[in-house]
């Protein structure tokens, strides 16, 4: 599963949308406006104070840290390829618990 699939499917299982919902969001060219804290950092918005994530679930993350315990490939040139996708922590918020960051 994708990032996305993952957040619709929780926003679903969470009660924040239907299903029918979800699809006329994503036919209208949208994507649900449920995010991490940093997605609606980058798009401008913070969340307010005293919010809580409405989910909390486990999304795909990249990382070129050496993995654990797992051995990394070497390529042609004897270096290690460190980079890799795993599954961590995160907390979405939904588009009512944000606000438009004001410019100064």
């Amino acid at each position: 599963m994708t990032n996305s699939q993952i957040i619709i499917s929780e926003a679903i299982a969470n009660g924040i949308y239907t299903k029918e919902e979800v699809e006329a969001i994503l036919e209208s060219g949208h994507m649900i406006p449920v995010h991490t804290f940093a997605t609606w950092k980058s798009a401008g918005y913070s969340v307010k104070k005293g919010e809580h994530a409405k989910i909390v679930t486990r999304l795909w993350k990249f990382s070129t840290k050496k993995a654990g315990n797992a051995e990394a490939d070497a390529d042609a040139d004897g270096e290690a390829d460190n980079s890799h996708y795993y599954l961590a922590k995160a907390f979405l918020f939904t588009a009512e618990q944000v606000e438009k960051i004001a410019t100064a």
